[in-house]
């Protein structure tokens, strides 16, 4: 009977011990359209990988972009193996399609798209981006973008610099501090 006890006494802490740990693990969370992991100790994770994610200086998980150690995620922010190998136009090819929704002056005057300006994002193994534009539907105006650093690219061409913040959005932005931002559609 006392070894009963004892059997059971120990298999309920056990148990207990077991079900804490649980509990301490990290986490997913989302904000908005931004996903962030909030670790065991209840900070946010910063500059590293969550398995297969990884979590910018800000704590946003990247997406659509080379991380710092030179990996590419995707759209949904996982890590794409075979990035690095010859075959990435086979595997990455088209990374979205972005619609522009408003333009933000310099000066931080807003206005809203008068036309459908979209722009079909992919990426290529050297890490730089084909942007495909049609305005209305008509034309496919070609751009290559240059490889600057996470999330940040510019025109080889024009100077715009291409952003994507991590929340579904891309950002160019000319010389003069001009911002067209566009929503993700595709």
């Amino acid at each position: 009977m006392k070894l009963r006890k004892v059997l059971v006494s120990g298999i309920a802490a056990l148990m207990i011990a077991g079900s804490s740990f649980s509990a301490m693990a990290g986490q997913w969370m989302s904000y908005g359209s931004a996903w962030y992991y909030i670790q065991d100790n209840g900070q946010f994770a910063t500059n590293k990988w969550v398995g297969n994610y990884y979590l910018g200086s800000n704590g946003v998980m990247l997406t659509n972009t080379w991380t710092p150690d030179g990996y590419f995620v995707g759209a949904d922010g996982k890590w794409i193996p075979n990035a690095a190998s010859a075959d990435v136009n086979n595997s990455l090819s088209l990374i979205g399609v972005y619609q522009w929704t408003y333009t933000k002056s310099a000066g931080g005057a807003v206005s809203y798209a008068t036309y459908t300006d979209t722009r079909s994002v992919s990426v290529n193994n050297d890490k730089s981006l084909t942007v495909i534009q049609q305005t209305n539907g008509q034309g496919n105006a070609v751009s290559q973008v240059s490889f600057r650093g996470t999330n940040q690219y510019v025109s080889v061409i024009n100077n715009l610099e291409y952003t994507f913040p991590g929340n579904g959005e891309l950002i160019i932005r000319s010389t003069d501090g001009t911002e067209m931002h566009y929503a993700k559609i595709a």
